[in-house]
């Protein structure tokens, strides 16, 4: 490389820095709330930069008044304010701001939200998300864990939202008997829940809450048909670890469980993952999981958006 290259690269990258920080200087509006989380100053920026960076950004940032952090992060069309401030020695406060072309939009920020909400719960789940499309990851606020008694027995399974007004979706194989629920939201509020429907023969159940969400997951995107070896992706509550998301690809044709017909799946199938919605790349919703091959916890069955579609009526 020669000394006039290297002149001009030293420039720009001067340049760029410049830009950004007279682009930012006005971070931390008044007006946007600070959201608080349990991990001290500097994790919660670790966490955030390896986010943004994970998403193409280039970060610059600048030490504030009272142990505060400001990151501008940009990239063509995009850019984020992010305001970080100590809370306590053991907990943080974030207030961000994303704007596309100019304009200010939520839809990038409500996944930030979410990645760190799951960090909260499993820091070592963070990688999951890397990779991970982004319609996709701007569902997982619509997904719940379902919890209920039989026989004096805890049960656990995931749903999600499939109605503003309160209608949850699930799988039917955990409830024989059960009319009363309880739904952890996103957010960990808990919530009574109320069963509606089951279809033993579908698997598929509907569960009401009295309360109005601000998200929820269409079914009227879902796709029907699916292709060998395509990228799905789940979102759903294995094990209490509400928000988990597990990848994975079809690798079989459609088969025929009794009279049920099932996608095949090889994705991470966990206890509590049943009623999981499945995505496609683009956030479509394309299937709900249905349960794991005996013995493996790497082949799963997948109720596929016909099925769910017949379940709703719509067909």
């Amino acid at each position: 490389m020669s000394k006039f290259t290297r002149a001009w690269m030293v420039l720009a990258v001067a340049a760029v820095t410049v830009f950004l920080l007279f682009a930012f200087a006005g971070a931390g509006s008044a007006d946007v709330e600070f959201r608080s989380y349990p991990f001290p100053l500097p994790e919660v920026e670790d966490v955030i930069s390896r986010w943004l960076h994970s998403n193409g950004f280039e970060i610059v940032r600048a030490c504030r008044e009272g142990g505060q952090v400001h990151l501008g992060a940009m990239k063509e069309g995009e850019r984020w304010q992010i305001m970080l401030k100590p809370r306590s020695p053991l907990a943080s406060e974030v207030q961000a701001e994303y704007f596309r072309q100019g304009q200010p939009d939520q839809a990038l920020q409500k996944e930030l939200w979410a990645h760190l909400q799951r960090y909260a719960r499993n820091p070592a789940a963070e990688q999951e998300d890397y990779g991970v499309p982004s319609p996709v990851l701007a569902h997982s606020e619509s997904v719940v864990c379902i919890k209920a008694e039989r026989g004096g027995k805890p049960i656990q399974f995931s749903g999600f939202i499939i109605d503003r007004e309160g209608l949850i979706l699930g799988t039917a194989h955990d409830l024989e008997g059960i009319q009363e629920v309880r739904v952890i939201l996103d957010n960990g509020h808990e919530l009574n829940g109320q069963l509606c429907r089951a279809d033993h023969d579908r698997d598929l159940a509907l569960i009401a809450v009295k309360t109005r969400f601000d998200a929820c997951i269409s079914l009227s995107r879902g796709r029907n048909l699916l292709s060998m070896g395509e990228k799905v992706f789940s979102i759903g509550c294995p094990v209490n670890l509400q928000g988990t998301v597990h990848a994975g690809f079809i690798d079989g044709p459609p088969r025929k469980v009794n009279t049920l017909l099932l996608w095949q799946v090889n994705m991470e199938v966990l206890p509590g993952s049943s009623g999981s919605p499945v995505f496609d790349t683009q956030g479509n919703v394309v299937a709900v999981v249905k349960g794991r091959y005996r013995g493996t916890d790497s082949v799963g069955f997948l109720i596929p958006m016909e099925t769910i579609r017949e379940f709703m009526g719509q067909k």
